[in-house]
């Protein structure tokens, strides 16, 4: 009988070795926040604090390619709010069940870009939306010829909020390693005028009244169970 070489043994433990981690890394589970039969056109206030909803138009949304939108994302909420004292804001929600290497969430850079924006001054921010509790989200500002916006967003998966691509695949990459899928969400806000510090408050105010205006069974949905726990 002729006994195995030493090449032998190291290739037959290198693909019990991968066997053994594409298994661990097979989703076995689902995680979603999103309570049965909600909504996000029921959940969602048409009175956010100082703000309005008014039915408008001309809102970027995620391009469509072949129904890609409908496969990525399961409800689609997009509204416009008028304020007497504040900007006005528009803000569009979308959430998809899984978040997959095939079905992911789009990041505004991305969504923007393919309706012909230029993307600058993208930043890292962190929304204040309670004492002592503060929510990663990202802030840019997107140009064409014919419009500039200020964006505020952040996006959920699962637990986590990734402010960035790299954070939202490597979010991704740990929850299969630890064995589910997660449901995502992304929360976008914009207002049509130029970056300056004053309307970067006051996306952060509309950020916060979006947050405090769910109920307390609706708010992991939107910002995840460990930061929904804190705040109420």
């Amino acid at each position: 009988m002729m006994m195995p070489s030493r090449r032998d043994v190291l290739m037959g433990g290198a693909l019990v070795v991968g066997a053994g981690g594409a298994l661990a890394m097979t989703p076995r589970g689902r995680l979603s926040l999103m309570p049965p039969g909600h909504e996000l056109e029921a959940i969602v206030p048409k009175q956010l604090g100082p703000w309005t909803y008014a039915p408008s138009g001309g809102i970027v949304l995620p391009r469509d390619e072949d129904g890609l939108t409908a496969k990525l994302y399961g409800q689609v909420l997009s509204r416009v709010y008028f304020s007497q004292s504040r900007l006005p804001v528009v803000l569009v929600i979308a959430y998809g069940e899984v978040q997959s290497d095939l079905l992911q969430l789009h990041r505004p850079e991305v969504c923007y870009s393919a309706v012909g924006y230029e993307i600058s001054e993208t930043r890292r921010a962190d929304i204040a939306l309670a004492p002592g509790v503060t929510m990663p989200a990202r802030e840019l500002v997107a140009r064409s010829e014919e419009r500039t916006e200020s964006i505020t967003y952040w996006t959920r998966i699962g637990d986590d909020l990734p402010t960035s691509g790299s954070e939202q695949r490597l979010a991704k990459l740990r929850q299969q390693w630890d064995g589910y899928i997660a449901d995502g969400i992304l929360v976008r806000m914009s207002s049509p005028v130029a970056a300056t510090p004053a309307v970067r408050a006051q996306l952060a105010e509309f950020a916060r009244a979006i947050v405090s205006g769910l109920s307390a069974i609706d708010r992991p949905a939107l910002v995840g169970r460990p930061l929904a726990a804190r705040i109420a």
